[in-house]
């Protein structure tokens, strides 16, 4: 199969699409999301955190004593999680049972 073929896929709304291989730019989109709730804290198209906490101030729990999942490492994974990637898994129709009418999703 070559890397230019692409499969059909449909969202909740049955609008038709293709997979490219690519994952969405997640952080983009929500950087996108951050600008539009809170327009004031973009700077020359940076966030200005600063002024984010400003905005949020009663909202923002830092206080050193909290309850937190933490292991060596987890500020890396997220990092990496918010990385667009190219290994997007494909679905194959050849070994695949009841293609056109299984509404159900195997990932082994």
């Amino acid at each position: 199969m070559n890397v230019e073929d692409s499969y059909k896929v449909y969202d909740d709304n049955m609008i038709e699409s293709k997979l490219n291989g690519k994952s969405k730019e997640i952080l983009k989109e929500n950087i996108t999301k951050l600008k539009s709730l809170f327009p004031e804290i973009a700077t020359e198209d940076k966030i200005d955190f600063d002024k984010l906490k400003l905005l949020l101030s009663d909202e923002i729990d830092d206080s050193p004593e909290r309850y937190n999942f933490s292991w060596n490492g987890k500020k890396k994974a997220i990092s990496e999680a918010q990385k667009p990637s190219t290994g997007t898994l494909r679905p194959c129709k050849q070994e695949s049972k009841d293609w056109n009418t299984t509404e159900n999703l195997y990932i082994e």
